[in-house]
């Protein structure tokens, strides 16, 4: 997730850059690859979410009506999360060259 974060903000500074210079065509595929790279982030985020609090869970660490409040939130979170992704994700054929 880390690393995808990273990644994400290098290839979104580089689609910045290169939209600034004249006749280089490079931005449009970085920007493509820079939503790409933070949907696949933020899932990573949401899986860890939704696989750790169950392990708190089970050892004990929290309750369970705490249990059901955080992972009922983070459903609705994950719901949202789809919603955005669908909208951000690249729709259509890629164009060709």
């Amino acid at each position: 997730m880390v690393l995808l974060g990273l990644s994400c903000l290098c290839t979104g500074l580089i689609a910045i850059l290169a939209m600034h210079m004249p006749g280089d065509t490079r931005s449009e595929g970085a920007y493509r690859l820079t939503r790409i790279m933070a949907v696949a982030g933020g899932a990573c985020g949401l899986v860890a979410a939704l696989t750790g609090v169950p392990y708190h869970w089970m050892v004990g660490d929290i309750s369970q009506d705490m249990f059901l409040a955080v992972e009922g939130a983070l459903l609705v979170v994950v719901a949202v999360f789809a919603v955005v992704s669908a909208a951000l994700l690249p729709h259509g054929k890629p164009r060709s060259r």
